[in-house]
């Protein structure tokens, strides 16, 4: 009788443990789970959001600086040369701070991003080739550009970066433009306009991580702009490869349409081939007056060029 209860006590504490056993598996499986679908979906989409975010501080960006130099006309008394305008870009998903407690382990959560934000002097140059009655002549102006490079873990590498006035985005499969320099190609009836604003940024400097960086940008003395009745003007880049030429040539085309210059016979454009390093590409306006010299191309060059500086931001203060 005794050697019954204990047999039957025995199968009681095996069946403890197996339960014990199904349960931590059932445990270690679903946490398998968790780790496998859910933390990259996680993951994949707070970096979506990030480089949304992205796009909107660069477009911000944009707009401050444009804000300068359009209520700064050159010779005016009154311009905001000495004005300094900031904004803030975070760099990657991790906001220079990650905390877990309790259950929520570090990693049950996706592995905070990072990013670098740098200002480059590229060899990447706008030229600006006019002809009219006083001769023909060439403006060739450097284009630095503000860089995001992102260093997502779940989702595709995106590098955003504003150059000229514009705000690009480079991925694996291209390069496409977000928001469009300040290039204007105008159909004025009896005249052609071409009108642009080279905007250079001095200043160097980089910073990776995560956490907020400050851009702090000022406008520095406008150049004289050059303005005349031409001919015709010729405008290119010159650009690190074939893609980056063929999104200029893009955004050439596209202000050309938008400004209603339709006839092909006052305009020719190109690009480089494809196996040219570096890669360029030009739009040529030749003004309504078709095959006559006269000029009717009214050109006006306005050069801005900014002092950038970059300056950490202490993320975590109580």
């Amino acid at each position: 009788m005794r050697d019954g209860n204990a047999g039957q006590g025995r199968d009681y504490a095996l069946s403890e443990v197996i339960g014990f056993i199904l349960l931590l598996g059932i445990l270690v499986t679903a946490f398998a789970l968790w780790m496998v679908y859910v933390v990259p979906v996680n993951g994949r989409v707070a970096e979506i959001t990030q480089m949304n975010t992205v796009k909107d501080q660069f477009t911000n960006y944009k707009i401050s600086l444009d804000s300068l130099w359009i209520n700064s006309p050159y010779g005016a008394s009154w311009n905001q040369n000495s004005v300094t305008v900031s904004t803030s870009i975070d760099l990657g998903t991790g906001g220079g701070d990650t905390q877990a407690s309790g259950l929520f382990l570090p990693m049950m959560n996706p592995i905070p991003s990072s990013a670098t934000l740098s200002i480059l002097n590229t060899s990447d140059t706008l030229n600006v080739t006019y002809s009219g009655p006083s001769g023909t002549n060439t403006l060739t102006y450097p284009l630095t550009i503000l860089q995001y490079q992102s260093q997502n873990n779940y989702w595709i590498q995106q590098t955003y970066y504003y150059e000229d006035g514009g705000v690009f985005l480079t991925q694996l499969n291209g390069s496409v433009c977000r928001v469009a320099p300040p290039i204007s190609f105008v159909n004025a009836n009896s005249v052609y306009l071409v009108e642009i604003t080279p905007i250079t940024l001095n200043g160097i400097g980089s910073m990776g991580g995560n956490g907020p960086v400050r851009v702090d940008s000022r406008l520095m003395t406008l150049a004289p702009p050059a303005t005349g009745a031409e001919y015709w003007v010729n405008t290119s880049v010159t650009v690190s490869n074939y893609t980056a030429a063929q999104m200029w040539l893009g955004v050439f085309n596209t202000s050309r349409s938008n400004g209603g210059i339709l006839d092909a016979r006052n305009y020719t454009f190109g690009i480089s081939p494809v196996s040219a390093i570096p890669g360029s590409a030009f739009m040529n306006i030749t003004g309504p007056s078709s095959g006559v010299l006269t000029p009717d191309v009214n050109m006006a060059i306005q050069p801005a060029q900014y002092a950038v500086t970059l300056n950490s931001i202490v993320s975590n203060l109580d």
